[in-house]
């Protein structure tokens, strides 16, 4: 009884495997961890996109670059062999009148030395890689443009529509529109600066309180009183720079009849005392003339002439000259006339007793150097 105790243990442990394999290692770890619910809803997910895209009827211009790169991929020659490989005629014009003036795949054009007829290469796109006396057998490759590798062959940029262009040239215009008023107004508040016609209340700030950093003295009114002053003390009693056309008053008696008789300068009237006066002036001028003959109206106006003996046309067409410089002009120029006639620095505002001491004490003719 003991003995067949034994050979029936004997016999279980043949058919059993044994614990100490490596059998129950490798089940342990082929054994798949359990998916969780995200896990099967992204492959739910990926299966359902690709039976999509099995199924999808593709667009135009995606089978349209499908078939150009397909037809970019081959060869002239290996499209050839695989249509007569596969029975179909070629219908590729170019290749048939090649073929019609005896060209053969694997041959190279231009010309061959003679060679006899048996001795022509077969269609083999393998050899077409090869040279044949010296000249090329496979075409010329058609490089694209991948990236940034440097000078090469590009693809062109696409031609921009109507509407790209439209709205490209309004953005040029409008910024065009911009520097011009920008510019505009940098001159324009420079010629207030130098007229000195620049006034308190365009420079208040949010306040109601003037801001000082933008004030500026009347530079081109200054100047041309310091130079009447220093003119009087010199007995000088005409002087062109002094003239201002803003300013009536600073014209001589008669000045400003002689320049709209003699010269095509229309001067600003600022006042309207001044523009009354004139229209009176004309108004009475008119009614003398239509009580007058034509003879004793031209004799007048040779009287008129002749009562201005002192302004010659030198100086009437110098005055005219002068007057329709910019106002920054009119500055250099009575600047230049104070320091080289009086030793007079504008900026400094000091009248130096000789040109030594000017050039060792005054920084400069600019406004800039002071």
């Amino acid at each position: 009884m003991t003995s067949q105790c034994h050979f029936i243990t004997f016999i279980m442990s043949d058919d059993e495997d044994d614990y100490l394999s490596d059998k129950f290692l490798a089940e342990g770890t082929s054994s798949t961890r359990p998916q969780t619910y995200s896990n099967l809803r992204k492959e739910a997910q990926k299966k359902s996109l690709l039976k999509n895209e099995q199924h999808r009827q593709k667009s135009r211009y995606q089978r349209e670059i499908e078939s150009r790169e397909e037809g970019l991929s081959k060869s002239l020659f290996t499209r050839a062999k695989e249509e007569q490989e596969a029975g179909i005629a070629t219908g590729n014009k170019a290749m048939s009148i090649m073929m019609k003036m005896g060209f053969k795949p694997g041959q190279s054009l231009g010309k061959t030395d003679d060679e006899p007829a048996d001795a022509a290469p077969s269609i083999d796109v393998a050899s077409l890689s090869k040279k044949s006396g010296g000249h090329k057998v496979e075409p010329l490759p058609l490089n694209e443009w991948e990236g940034r590798k440097g000078i090469g062959t590009r693809k062109r940029a696409l031609s921009p529509t109507s509407a790209e262009r439209m709205a490209k040239m309004a953005k040029m215009a409008e910024t065009a529109k911009q520097s011009n008023f920008r510019d505009r107004a940098m001159q324009e508040y420079a010629e207030r600066r130098a007229e000195g016609r620049l006034c308190m209340s365009s420079f208040l700030d949010c306040t109601g309180f003037p801001d000082l950093r933008h004030l500026s003295v009347s530079y081109l009114v200054s100047a041309q009183r310091t130079c009447v002053n220093l003119d009087e003390k010199a007995d000088i009693k005409f002087n062109i720079l002094c003239l201002n056309p803003n300013n009536p008053e600073s014209f001589p008696h008669s000045l400003m009849d002689a320049l709209e008789l003699h010269t095509t300068l229309s001067l600003p009237i600022t006042s309207q005392h001044n523009i009354a006066s004139v229209e009176s002036r004309l108004r009475q001028q008119m009614q003398s003339d239509a009580l007058q003959p034509l003879d004793d109206v031209t004799d007048q106006d040779q009287k008129v002439v002749a009562a201005d003996p002192e302004f010659s046309p030198e100086t009437l067409e110098e005055s005219a000259q002068y007057l329709r410089l910019q106002a920054q002009d009119r500055l250099e120029l009575i600047l230049a006339y104070l320091r080289d006639r009086y030793l007079y620095c504008f900026w400094c505002g000091t009248q130096y007793h000789s040109h030594d001491e000017m050039s060792n004490e005054c920084p400069g003719p600019d406004e800039d150097d002071h």
